[in-house]
């Protein structure tokens, strides 16, 4: 087994060249989800390429923007199936005046390939159709059945993709869930996640009078505003505890194994501090018990407030209309929809039936068990490949429905995410690159994780 590997390794560099044409042919088709603009072509050239290489493709359908799908098969008996997670899509380049390079010519300049979508996430998505091309090349049988799921809405948050997943979970059955999507920290080593979390956006309006009024007719009027904030004061208070009923009852406990993973992170209080321009954290709290917070705690912000006058000069008014912004970061297993129904009675409850609640977005929150061998395997192949040990997380501060979300999905598979790009890799900004290095690794990593997951993970007939 081990010369089989080699094997494949060694026809990844052999192939380098091909891998970087492949890449370069993609990334040179935009696919800008929220513009609409190349998506269904970018998802035709990846279904042409996939079916190059012997994995039977096609593009599906959903209530917005296609998923590319793709399956093939190990001939080994008993051999695990591996659903892999990409997204297709990319931001839109714009500012135009921030690239030094064209945000869509993927040139390369002394081994560095600049592009929309070079890390962020093509080149990820690339470093999989490419180790399917060196396990094909090499003559090696693929170790394990592999699953392809392509997002194309990943950059404006997926949001046909639940619905998706819900009517294909039979086609979508394995035993692991892993993505790649980003790239390196500073330090240039892999990072590796299990989890993320949640996310409801909602807006808050409340109305007063039919139009704004001076500001003497408080007297007798009252203030929308006034009432939305004492709303807002009633959800969360001082103490920072959020007052919804039930609101902290799912969430999952924090294990030995995970606390123990942040204790050996080398979270750094000042070095936090001084990155996000703060002298302290709220309550005082540091160390890994801030960490914990971090990862672990749920949150109701305001994101925003608007209402009144702000502008030059005196004009003291009445507003007739209020509004706030909110966003909510979940923790596992707590369930926006669940949040966003406790919410809209809470509000009923404290005399702002009138409030218009309006759903703006939510992801669910994931996160998979420590225990398992999927993420010893993910670990180990990071070390195998890069030869330092990997920046690990037992969950991530952000939202996002990736590879450990999918796993959520499915049952709750063991599942990982990590990514192969180069560290500061510009990601949403102009001159996103990706170095030939970090590909040619990354296909090594992706290659390298197959090839552990067969060995040591049997099929459950997925």
């Amino acid at each position: 087994m081990a010369d089989a590997l080699q094997d494949v390794l060694q026809e990844v560099d052999r192939g380098i060249n091909e891998s970087i044409v492949a890449l370069q042919r993609v990334v040179q088709q935009p696919s800008i989800s929220s513009q609409n603009i190349g998506v269904r072509e970018c998802a035709e050239l990846l279904v042409s390429m996939m079916t190059d290489l012997g994995v039977e493709a096609r593009v599906m359908e959903t209530e917005g923007l296609p998923v590319v799908y793709g399956e093939i098969q190990s001939p080994r008996p008993d051999a695990p199936t591996l659903v892999i997670y990409n997204h297709y899509d990319v931001q839109p380049p714009e500012p135009l005046e921030e690239w030094d390079y064209p945000p869509f010519g993927a040139e390369i300049v002394d081994f560095v390939m600049y592009g929309r979508g070079t890390t962020d996430a093509k080149g990820n998505l690339l470093c999989h159709l490419r180790a399917i091309a060196a396990y094909r090349d090499a003559g090696v049988d693929l170790p394990c059945n592999i699953k392809l799921v392509f997002d194309g809405e990943e950059e404006s948050g997926s949001p046909s993709l639940p619905g998706w997943v819900k009517a294909h979970t039979d086609l979508l059955q394995a035993d692991a869930a892993l993505s790649f999507d980003g790239g390196f920290g500073g330090s240039n080593r892999p990072r590796i996640n299990f989890g993320s979390s949640g996310l409801l956006f909602v807006e808050i309006r409340a109305r007063g009078a039919e139009k704004d009024l001076h500001s003497a007719r408080a007297r007798l009027v009252q203030n929308p505003a006034w009432r939305l904030v004492w709303a807002l004061s009633q959800l969360k208070g001082p103490d920072g505890r959020i007052n919804l009923p039930g609101f902290y009852d799912a969430i999952r406990p924090v294990t030995a194994l995970e606390r123990g993973m942040l204790e050996r992170s080398g979270w750094d209080d000042s070095a936090q501090q001084r990155d996000l321009g703060v002298e302290s954290f709220i309550d005082g709290v540091s160390g890994v018990d801030a960490y914990e917070r971090l990862l672990f705690t749920p949150t109701c912000n305001i994101a925003g407030f608007g209402t009144g006058w702000m502008g030059e000069g005196h004009k003291t008014v009445l507003p007739s209309r209020a509004a706030c912004r909110l966003d909510f970061r979940l923790v596992a297993d707590q369930d926006p929809q669940v949040i966003l129904q406790t919410l809209r009675a809470f509000l009923d409850d404290h005399g702002c039936e009138d409030f218009e609640l309006e759903d703006m977005g939510s992801i669910e929150p994931s996160r998979t068990a420590l225990d398992n061998p999927f993420a010893d395997v993910v670990v180990d192949a990071a070390n195998a490949v890069y030869g330092v040990e990997p920046e690990t997380q037992p969950t991530g501060d952000a939202s996002g429905r990736q590879g450990v979300w999918l796993g959520g999905m499915l049952g709750g598979i063991p599942a990982a995410g990590t990514g192969v790009g180069p560290p500061a890799w510009r990601g949403h900004a102009g001159n996103e690159f990706m170095t030939l290095d970090h590909y040619r690794n990354g296909i090594r990593y992706a290659v390298t994780i197959w090839d552990m997951f067969g060995q040591r993970m049997k099929g459950t007939g997925a």
